[in-house]
């Protein structure tokens, strides 16, 4: 079975997608926060805009290949860019004002990405092929 066929399903798709998130993060992130109350709600917010951000990057990653056109591209890159600032974010909750990038925080850099994203989005929404 090719990794197309396979996309193709998207329940198996997703459900791998959950699994896989899940069985990188349970170690360095999930287990050390389990118990610190509402913090792991905060924390399972950001893994399943992560799951759902690699999910509809690697669903529109499939299409563009079918159909080759500039606007999944473009969708596909400001999904990719939403998995960036997911992780950023993660990171950033998870060892608060531990990682800075010169002046800027992980706050700030996962802003960037977000209004990147939201910018090439509209890119592709807009554009006429």
């Amino acid at each position: 079975m090719s990794i197309y066929q396979f996309a193709e399903n998207k329940s198996k798709l997703f459900g791998s997608v959950i699994l896989a998130v899940i069985g990188i993060l349970i170690a360095p992130i999930i287990l050390p926060n389990l118990f610190h109350g509402t913090h792991i709600a905060h924390i399972g917010l950001h893994i399943g805009g992560m799951v759902t951000a690699i999910f509809l990057t690697m669903v529109t990653i499939v299409a563009y290949t079918k159909m080759r056109t500039k606007r999944l591209l473009f969708t596909a890159v400001a999904f990719s860019f939403f998995i960036s600032a997911e992780v950023i974010s993660l990171i950033d909750i998870t060892w608060p004002f531990t990682f800075y990038l010169g002046q800027l925080s992980l706050r700030e850099i996962e802003h960037i990405l977000i209004i990147s994203m939201l910018g090439i989005f509209t890119l592709a929404v807009f554009r006429n092929d």
